[in-house]
């Protein structure tokens, strides 16, 4: 009887650790998430962070700065403006493809971004026009390293002006690594929650 319990109890206590594994899934986003009558415009990005920081203003972003947004301190990785789509620069990092009227299209990242920096950020800015906000930041999802931008409704003509990739903190666990993997430790602790499970099985059926 007692064997059996124990069984049990370090059986969940693997299956336990197995569900805290946090593999991300990239997530649509749209920033800010929903219209107002002042608030006529957003941004929407999928492979973002669900949760994650979403910023949005009035206006170009000045001088390139974004302090404000990030007072502990960042890195600006990539700047493209838009005669440059998909051409990338020096720094390297951000490649991305514009649609008809320049208000959607793709984005993707070098793959050894996510080695170097704890979060990343998109940041946008379109061009003068009808409707706020202009200028949003959205974080990305760590798992992510590509997927799709759009400014809404469809019916905008105001393009991209300005297309920049963010950094900040530095990696530090599963660096250059998309997903959590197990360490041994715990996976011999789930063989043996689950070899626990067969001999209470069996014990059972004897």
């Amino acid at each position: 009887m007692r064997i059996n319990k124990i069984s049990k109890l370090t059986a969940l206590a693997g299956l336990a650790l197995l569900g805290s594994f946090n593999i991300a899934s990239a997530a649509t986003v749209s920033c800010p998430g929903s219209l107002t009558p002042t608030l006529t415009r957003q941004i929407q990005v999928t492979g973002a962070l669900a949760g994650g920081l979403c910023a949005y203003q009035t206006g170009n972003f000045i001088g390139d700065n974004f302090s404000s947004y990030f007072p502990g301190g960042y890195s600006l990785i990539d700047k493209d403006i838009t005669a440059d789509a998909d051409n990338g620069s020096t720094e390297g990092g951000l490649r991305y493809t514009l649609n008809a009227g320049n208000t959607s299209g793709t984005w993707a990242l070098g793959s050894n971004l996510w080695a170097s920096y704890g979060q990343l950020y998109l940041a946008l800015h379109f061009g003068n026009g009808s409707g706020d906000p202009d200028g949003f930041i959205v974080q990305l999802d760590p798992a992510s390293l590509s997927g799709t931008w759009a400014l809404l409704p469809t019916n905008l003509a105001n393009g991209l002006s300005n297309f920049y990739l963010i950094g900040t903190g530095r990696c530090t666990t599963n660096c250059g690594d998309d997903t959590d993997v197990p360490e041994p430790g715990t996976l011999a602790l789930l063989g043996l929650g689950l070899m626990g499970l067969g001999v209470s099985r069996r014990r059972r059926a004897i």
